[in-house]
């Protein structure tokens, strides 16, 4: 059900993110990849990375080789709109842990 949920929030949010992007080419799905691989590093160094977020990057890597743009691209899509959710889970999680101390 949450997986149902989060592929139901990574579409809408690829709606304008797709129609921005154009369509699929080796370039485009090539900017997919690099803005995902920064979206990616960022939530690594905020010790917050998901282990889905990782198997879309290597999926769209892999997509890219054999020279499916379409693919590479949605793929790299979802890694990035999921390190976006990891960086800000680890942002409310940064805030939110001071409720949970013991005072």
């Amino acid at each position: 059900m949450r997986k149902t949920a989060m592929m139901a929030v990574a579409a809408i949010m690829f709606a304008p993110l797709m129609a921005q992007a154009g369509g699929p080419s080796k370039a485009n799905s090539a900017k997919a990849i690099a803005s995902a691989a920064a979206r990616i590093k960022i939530a690594a160094g905020m010790n917050d990375q998901w282990l889905a977020t990782l198997a879309a990057f290597k999926a769209a890597n892999a997509a890219q080789a054999k020279g499916d743009f379409a693919l590479a691209q949605s793929k790299a899509m979802t890694a990035a709109t999921l390190a976006n959710l990891s960086i800000q889970q680890a942002s409310a999680q940064k805030k939110l842990w001071v409720n949970e101390v013991i005072k």
